[in-house]
């Protein structure tokens, strides 16, 4: 176990220091992408290994040493979410196949195809519905209290990370367009979440692909990261865009918004993630594992103290401010 951190904020993140590391070195020569995911008592952390080995695991972090609770194969796995009883994991494959699972011994479940190829998925806040991208452009919202199909779209673009808002009205998804002379434009679709009505679209020049979308917990904008490392804010509806940021050269792979908005992670696509101060676009605090081969999305846990990241060897990391680091109005924490 590790002590609790202080409560990230622009002031005590710029102290962010590794205290934890799950999982065993494994020497495999796949590469490897890690999609990480907190249950809502910052108690459990999940790891969906995407590549090569592909596996789900997960620990419990109130008990001592690095190894999982269980780990399970999964196959094409993209993304995984603990559900609200906490009692289960909710996964995804790139085949579109949803699995529930045990939390408490590891059992699978249940098993529902949704028919379609999956680049991207977001589950909602109350942990009730899925919104599936798809590479091929179709777009899809998901019951899972009905196993039910809300709406479907295609669109004419390629779709990659998606996003819900915390509210529930809008869907968006970083997409890719086809242009002329064979090539292709980084762009952002938005919806109606409740009926899948398109809203608008942002097209951004001199990226070609829009990797990752999140929404801001206040609800007034959202952020998409692009293949040449831009971070844009844009307003909502409209899609106007509010400032923009430079980040990882490598391209932004994921971005996530802490619990009160203050801070957004952003990791790289290849081997590194920071933090920024989302007033200001500060760069707060970075790291590198310098593993080409390794990327990861981040994830702030729920109650607002660590962030976790995929490192070298398929291993997590996790980090939270030094005891003793400045809070808010120069208080020690």
């Amino acid at each position: 176990m590790y002590a609790p951190s202080p409560l990230l904020t622009p002031d005590t993140a710029r102290s962010l220091t590794r205290v934890r590391t799950l999982g065993e070195p494994d020497p495999s020569p796949h590469a490897r992408l890690q999609w990480l995911g907190w249950d809502a008592a910052s108690r459990h952390l999940l790891s969906v290994q995407g590549r090569g080995d592909a596996q789900l695991r997960w620990w419990d972090l109130a008990s001592d040493g690095s190894g999982p609770l269980f780990t399970r194969p999964l196959a094409g796995g993209v993304a995984a979410w603990f559900l609200p009883d906490a009692r289960t994991l909710l996964s995804v494959t790139i085949r579109g196949a949803l699995q529930t699972w045990s939390v408490a011994d590891g059992e699978l479940l249940s098993t529902v195809e949704t028919g379609m190829s999956v680049s991207g998925a977001c589950l909602s806040a109350e942990g009730t519905q899925l919104l599936l991208s798809a590479p091929g452009g179709r777009v899809l919202l998901w019951d899972l209290r009905r196993s039910w199909l809300v709406w479907r779209r295609e669109e004419p673009a390629y779709l990659y990370g998606c996003a819900l808002s915390p509210d529930g009205h809008f869907a968006a998804a970083g997409a890719a367009e086809e242009q002329e002379g064979n090539t292709v434009r980084a762009s952002l679709r938005l919806w109606d979440a409740r009926t899948g009505r398109l809203l608008g679209t942002h097209a951004f020049e001199h990226s070609n692909r829009t990797w990752t979308v999140a929404f801001a917990p206040s609800g007034e904008a959202l952020v998409a990261g692009t293949s040449s490392g831009q971070v844009v804010f844009l307003g909502l509806p409209d899609l106007c865009v509010l400032r923009s940021l430079e980040g990882p050269g490598a391209g932004a792979l994921h971005v996530e918004f802490n619990r009160d908005g203050s801070l957004l992670a952003i990791s790289a696509d290849t081997c590194a993630f920071e933090v920024r101060a989302v007033h200001d676009g500060r760069r707060l605090f970075s790291d590198s594992d310098l593993d080409d081969m390794e990327s990861s999305t981040v994830a702030f846990s729920p109650d607002g103290r660590f962030v976790s990241w995929g490192m070298d060897d398929g291993k997590v990391g996790i980090w939270g401010a030094a005891r003793g680091a400045l809070g808010p109005g120069g208080q020690r924490d």
